[in-house]
């Protein structure tokens, strides 16, 4: 009985020595040298039990996690990465004493060496605000992580949103461009890619219908944010589809819940209202944007300008307007309160609204009968 024990127990042993036994005399000596940091030989015996092993795709990970990763080979270390998962995906496989499947393992040092580049470029890029004078250099530093990282992640088009961004402020505009467009292609549903793809776009002098596109998907992507709303208002605009612009102009107010903000929107629109000869429109325009923002000036001068447009149309009979003397010098009166209140504002621009007082005077005087 003793002795079956014995020759059971021994042909288990045996079968466990067998098990282990497959793996290379090669990649046991690699291993042993990972574990005493002795990083040369490792990187001389890995590659060979590579060889020797080639459906292992625990060498690979191992391989460019020791040895590439370490030396900041990232190239060689995504190009290791992506055998074992060419190999097999799911098998379950040990580094660092941890078993996960190669999936896992990939995904997990590939996301650490991301945000370890990612962050660092970010950080230079974030010194310019407090030492401007090293502008150029700590953007080319910046340039160099966002790039590593872009190696490591390829896919990630949060990578080449920044790196598009760092490119345009050092004056490589073209590069600029390529690379935003990148970022687009490689996460088309991004907010943040479409809306600086439009700024980066328009800012380097792109045609506004090339525009168009991505502020059409940045508003698709976040149909509330009233920032996305006011640039895609303004192209809409730049290619002559004013009612669209205003439509969209609308719903940018609509969506602002910030008070000067939203002044600037009503702003905005009151200008696109007058130039189409909706003056009693953009003259409400103007008057919501002075109401939430009593300083800004410029707005009490929009609702001077469709007034004053409003009593020559009425003066003049023009543009389907029934000629109507009473009412042009209504319209003059409320021009002259308004530049009167502006007047009191720009000081410094005092003479000019006088100037523009006479004038309307002089008008409100032949449709007084004067």
């Amino acid at each position: 009985m003793l002795t079956r024990k014995f020759t059971y127990l021994f042909h288990l042993i045996f079968i466990g020595i067998l098990f282990v036994s497959c793996t290379s005399q090669e990649y046991t000596t690699a291993k042993l040298a990972v574990q005493q940091s002795d990083w040369s030989k490792a990187a001389e015996w890995l590659p060979k039990a590579m060889a020797l092993e080639p459906d292992n795709p625990e060498i690979p990970i191992v391989l460019g996690v020791e040895i590439h990763a370490r030396n900041r080979n990232w190239h060689e270390m995504r190009t290791m990465f992506d055998k074992a998962m060419e190999i097999d995906s799911n098998k379950e496989v040990e580094v660092r004493a941890e078993f996960l499947s190669v999936t896992e393992h990939v995904n997990k040092y590939t996301e650490g060496y991301w945000v370890e580049q990612y962050n660092a470029g970010v950080g230079f890029f974030q010194k310019i605000e407090e030492n401007p004078d090293n502008k150029s250099e700590y953007l080319k530093s910046a340039i160099e992580n966002l790039k590593n990282a872009s190696v490591i992640k390829p896919n990630d088009g949060q990578t080449y949103t920044t790196l598009a961004k760092c490119y345009f402020d050092l004056g490589e505009k073209d590069t600029a461009v390529d690379l935003i467009k990148t970022a687009v292609e490689k996460n088309p549903e991004d907010f943040n890619a479409n809306f600086s793809a439009g700024q980066i776009m328009l800012s380097c002098e792109a045609p506004a219908i090339d525009v168009l596109p991505y502020f059409e998907k940045a508003v698709q992507i976040e149909p509330s944010n009233s920032m996305a709303l006011q640039k895609l208002a303004a192209v809409y605009y730049d290619i002559d589809r004013k009612e669209k612009s205003i439509e969209v102009f609308q719903n940018a107010i609509n969506n602002e819940q910030d008070k000067t903000v939203k002044a600037d929107l009503y702003f905005n629109l009151g200008v696109i209202h007058n130039q189409m000869q909706n003056f009693e429109d953009a003259e409400k325009a103007f008057d919501e944007a002075f109401y939430l923002n009593e300083t800004d000036y410029e707005a009490a001068l929009g609702m001077a300008s469709a007034y004053i447009s409003l009593g020559n149309k009425y003066l003049n009979g023009q543009d389907g307007f029934e000629k109507n003397m009473d009412k042009a010098a209504r319209w003059y009166r409320k021009a002259e309160r308004k530049i009167k209140d502006v007047k009191s504002i720009d000081i410094d621009n005092s003479a000019e609204y006088q100037r523009q007082l006479e004038l309307i005077r002089y008008k409100r005087d032949i449709a007084e009968g004067n």
